[in-house]
């Protein structure tokens, strides 16, 4: 499923102060779009009854992989259905562990359990759409990504933001690490 850009065609001809090609601008905000979510790892765009296999690591709770949570709307182990579970943020909660199936004395191996959710925000934060927006701006005004060019008496210089237009800056970074899913957790003793 291709996810919708971060930002549309307008709001970069706004950004840019200029009129960009449909067709260009399509493809800049899609490739921005994608940086994002790739540095983020997360989806960030609202989608509904996402499913998800997650392996049992932590016997009491499951870490859903994109947020934010809004709502889940099923849990199967195996083929059974269950209820007995708990929405914590981003978590799932089970007071009888994961691998436990209700009425039996049976631990499905390997522990996989099947989510089925919805997650992400129904407008795009207004910091994401202008990383969004910052980038594409930057491809399409510089898409050979030059450092100067110079024709006779005329001479224009880019400033180096503009260099490595799919390349998120220290600020893009910054601005966007809210959103950024960890991968791993460190346990201080």
């Amino acid at each position: 499923m291709a996810l919708p850009p971060f930002a549309t065609a307008a709001e970069l001809d706004a950004a840019t102060q200029s009129t960009i090609p449909a067709a260009t601008a399509d493809l800049a905000l899609a490739s921005a779009s994608a940086v994002i979510r790739r540095w983020t790892r997360q989806d960030i765009t609202r989608v509904a009854d996402d499913v998800v296999t997650l392996r049992v690591i932590d016997e009491c709770e499951l870490v859903l992989p994109q947020r934010p949570v809004v709502s889940v709307a099923q849990v199967r182990v195996n083929s059974l259905v269950l209820s007995d579970w708990v929405l914590s943020g981003d978590r799932l909660l089970r007071t009888g562990g994961w691998r436990h199936l209700p009425g039996t004395t049976t631990y499905p191996d390997p522990g996989l359990v099947e989510v089925t959710y919805t997650h992400g925000w129904d407008e795009i934060p207004g910091d994401v759409r202008a990383v969004c927006l910052d980038l594409a701006a930057m491809t399409v005004t510089n898409p050979s990504g030059l450092r100067s060019v110079a024709i006779d008496d005329y001479s224009r210089t880019y400033a180096t933001e503009t260099l490595g237009a799919g390349t998120l800056s220290t600020a893009h970074k910054e601005m966007l690490t809210p959103y950024r899913r960890r991968i791993g957790t460190v346990t201080l003793r």
